[in-house]
């Protein structure tokens, strides 16, 4: 299940770069942010204000994508009920 919600946000992700022709940085920091922090939220506690994405280009045309998270708790996986 876990290489499944990878696979699924990745993908999503990819769909979305895919289809904004006028690609915006900000609109793709607020997607990645919601993707990541959903991801994120499976395995640790964290708070949506504890949770950063920036997002920059450099000279070269690179996105510089910086992620900041404060996890309170780990969460307890590979464990089958």
């Amino acid at each position: 299940m876990q290489k499944y919600i990878t696979t699924n946000a990745l993908e999503r992700v990819k769909s979305a770069l895919s289809t904004d022709k006028h690609f915006k940085p900000d609109k793709f920091a607020e997607i990645i942010k919601l993707e990541i922090y959903n991801l994120l939220t499976e395995y640790a506690d964290i708070k949506s204000d504890d949770f950063e994405v920036i997002i920059n280009v450099n000279e070269f045309g690179e996105y510089d994508i910086n992620i900041k998270a404060l996890a309170r708790k780990l969460k307890i996986v590979g464990i089958v009920p």
